[in-house]
């Protein structure tokens, strides 16, 4: 098995533990003089993420899986710490915890290959390969590699109930705001009355987003939820 390292994390979410990384760069030569072209990943094939230094191969538990794809002159893989395991969250928190310090490898099988000549150098062209398993680890061989993002997917559900909640501890400020100037004679300021006219504004593009749609079979509460909060707002 040969192994191939990339370099550079970027974090942006650490929310269920998910993550994408471009862990190859296609048709540049790596620090290990060889040259991957494109075509040499399967896309959709599934992966392992191993335990720090390729541990897994040694029988470490595995601390996620992924599926990698080639998008352009990248490969990326994307895939999810076992955030269920203390091993999981272990290797999550350290790769959030090193950022742009944190690198990755690779560990892979050559199933076609040759000899070659790239930019003047001779290199090892790989044609064709199998990717067992991604790792974090110290050191890295790659060009132009990085985790793109670490982040959860909410659902549409999901957001709106955050929004919705967000929206209400605006409005209950906005009210212990209104009351406090009330008693000094004063209106809200310009500032803050702009802010919560931007709000009622969105919000209208939104009732009008669904009132052009035809959703009969609708089987949550959302429009009634957005209605509530529209209310309580008009009411300020």
């Amino acid at each position: 098995m040969d192994k191939k390292s990339l370099a550079r994390v970027e974090i942006k979410d650490e929310s269920r533990g998910e993550v994408e990384a471009v862990f190859a760069t296609l048709d540049v030569v790596d620090k290990d003089n060889d040259v991957t072209r494109k075509g040499a990943f399967e896309s959709g094939a599934e992966v392992v993420i191993s335990a720090y230094n390729h541990k897994t191969w040694e029988g470490a538990l595995p601390v996620g899986k992924g599926v990698i794809q080639e998008v352009g002159d990248r490969v990326v893989m994307k895939g999810q710490f076992f955030m269920n395991t203390t091993h999981g969250r272990d290797h999550f928190e350290v790769v959030k915890a090193l950022g742009a310090k944190q690198e990755w490898s690779y560990g892979f099988n050559v199933d076609e290959s040759e000899p070659g000549e790239f930019e003047g150098k001779s290199v090892r062209v790989l044609k064709r390969m199998t990717v067992h398993e991604v790792s974090p680890v110290l050191r890295g061989a790659g060009v132009g590699t990085h985790t793109t993002y670490a982040k959860g997917h909410k659902t549409l559900n999901e957001e709106v109930t955050a929004v919705v909640a967000a929206v209400d501890s605006v409005i209950e400020s906005a009210g212990r705001v209104v009351a406090l100037r009330a008693q000094k004679g004063k209106e809200l300021s310009r500032v803050n009355a702009g802010s919560l006219d931007g709000l009622a504004a969105k919000l209208d593009e939104l009732k009008a987003l669904l009132s052009a749609e035809e959703t009969p079979e609708a089987d949550d509460d959302t429009d009634l939820i957005l209605s509530l909060v529209t209310a309580e707002l008009e009411s300020e």
